[in-house]
């Protein structure tokens, strides 16, 4: 048995949010570049206008921050208690360049797709990468309000509702209670077509 002495592991730079608090502040400056270990946050943005704009839902695995000394270009709010591994060098640097990556997937979007395209790819983006399986397809992971979604999609709440209750009608998504939604599995979806 190897015995090291205390002083030889470093501990893991480890941040804890709450619900509702905020580790990254739009037009401040952050802190660091973190992983997300578990949780769930919101990052949203605030214009001048007042309006929010629901920028994404982000959680496991996922990346939250900017280099550190720049501004953020979003709050971003834990929904859900929320582990962060802090990120240096190459790590955060890999990260932050994933990050853009998703923010560029997020911006294409509004500028390829109709509004009931853009919410079939939220929803089935959310579920594949922070949904859980349930009879029937994968829950996302929080209830979304109708304004939420509309948020997301850059559209209105009753924009958003027509297509939504279109996807019901078709069996694309399943409603369980109030704001959960079950996205139904592309594969399921063809069986039940034959």
């Amino acid at each position: 048995m190897v015995v090291r002495p205390l002083g030889a592991v470093e501990p893991l730079p480890l941040t804890i949010v709450r619900i509702g608090q905020t580790p990254v502040r739009q037009g401040a400056a952050c802190s660091a570049v973190w992983r997300i270990e578990s949780g769930l946050l919101s990052l949203e943005i605030l214009d001048a206008d007042g309006r929010t704009f629901l920028v994404d839902l982000v959680g496991p695995g996922d990346t939250l921050g900017v280099p550190e000394g720049a501004i953020a270009p979003w709050t971003a709010t834990a929904w859900r208690p929320t582990r962060l591994v802090e990120l240096t060098g190459v790590d955060a640097a890999a990260a932050v360049a994933a990050q853009t990556t998703r923010a560029a997937w997020v911006a294409a979007g509004f500028a390829w797709f109709g509004v009931a395209d853009r919410l079939q790819r939220r929803l089935t983006d959310l579920a594949q990468r922070l949904g859980r399986p349930v009879p029937g397809g994968v829950q996302l992971p929080c209830a979304l309000t109708q304004e939420e979604l509309a948020s997301m999609v850059g559209a209105s709440r009753e924009t958003v509702n027509r297509a939504l209750m279109a996807m019901i009608r078709d069996g694309a998504v399943d409603v369980r209670g109030r704001g959960r939604y079950v996205v139904r599995s592309p594969l399921r979806l063809v069986a039940d077509a034959t």
